[in-house]
C-alpha cells in the first residue's frame, strides 16, 4: 500500500500572517526601503499580475517569481530570491510544528515497507526548507509540491503527475489531508481512498459532497486507521 499525504494542517500544524507590520518591516529593512506598506502593496500587486496569468484556477504560479521580481526592480540579482523567500516565510510564520506522533507514524509505515509520498499544494520556496526543519524531508519516498509541477489539487493532473512519476497504482493509493475540497473532494474524484482529518486549518465548505472514507478523530487516530492498511 502507498500513503500519499498533504503537509500543512494535516502533519504539520503551521500559522502565519502576512499581514503584520513586523514582516513587511523586516522585508523592507532587508532590501534598504524605507516604505513598508509600500513594499507590501508591491508583493501584492505582483502576486495578482502572475495569479491573472493562469490558464485556469487550479494552476499553481511559483511564487518564487514574485520575489525575482521583486529583486529585479531594485537591480538586484534574482540569485537572491531565494533567500528573500526564507527572510520573508520567517518573519510571517508565528508557528510551526508536527502534530503529536507524525513522526512515529510515518517511521512504522516505512518500516512496514508501505511506500510513503508527499503531494501538497504549497510553495516550494518554503517548503523544502520547512521540511527540513522539521526533519521529515528524508522519510517521504518521493514529494511533488504544486508550485514545482504547475498546478494544484483538487485538479485531477497533480495525481496524475505524481503517480506517474513515483510508478504508482490509484488502486494501491490512500490519500490523506486535512481539507475536504482540495484533498477529499480531490483525490475521491481521481478513485483513491481517502482519509480525512480535521484540524485548525481546514476549510470551511458548507454544502460541499465530499465524503471521505475514513474521518480520523486525531493524529493517533490517522496512526491507528493507516497502519490497518497494512
Amino acid at each position: 500500500m502507498n500513503f500519499l499525504f498533504d503537509l500543512y494542517g494535516t502533519l504539520a500544524d503551521i500559522h502565519t500572517d502576512e499581514k503584520k507590520n513586523e514582516l513587511w518591516e523586516g522585508l523592507a529593512a532587508a532590501l534598504n526601503e524605507n516604505d513598508a506598506q509600500a513594499l507590501r502593496s508591491e508583493y501584492l500587486a505582483f502576486c495578482d499580475e502572475l495569479s491573472k496569468k493562469r490558464a485556469h484556477r487550479f494552476e499553481e504560479f511559483d511564487l518564487l517569481h514574485v520575489f525575482e521580481k521583486m529583486l529585479g526592480f531594485r537591480g538586484i540579482s534574482k540569485d537572491k530570491a531565494p533567500e528573500l523567500a526564507r527572510k520573508f516565510r520567517v518573519l510571517s510564520r508565528e508557528r510551526l510544528r508536527l502534530f503529536p506522533c507524525v513522526k512515529e507514524m510515518l517511521a512504522e509505515l516505512k518500516q512496514s515497507g508501505a511506500g510513503v509520498y508527499l503531494v501538497s499544494n504549497a510553495q516550494s520556496c518554503f517548503t523544502r526548507d520547512e521540511l527540513d526543519e522539521l526533519e521529515i524531508s528524508g522519510m517521504f519516498d518521493g514529494i511533488v509540491i504544486s508550485s514545482e509541477v504547475g498546478v494544484k489539487k483538487p485538479h485531477s493532473e497533480i495525481f496524475d503527475i505524481a503517480l506517474a512519476k513515483f510508478s504508482l497504482c490509484k488502486d494501491d493509493c490512500v490519500y490523506v489531508g486535512n481539507d475536504l475540497h482540495d484533498d477529499v473532494l480531490g483525490a475521491n474524484a481521481y478513485g483513491m481512498i481517502t482519509v480525512y482529518i480535521e484540524t485548525e486549518q481546514s476549510g470551511k465548505y458548507p454544502g460541499l459532497d465530499a465524503t471521505p472514507t475514513y474521518i480520523a478523530r486525531d493524529h493517533s487516530d490517522m496512526k491507528r486507521i493507516l497502519l490497518s492498511f497494512i
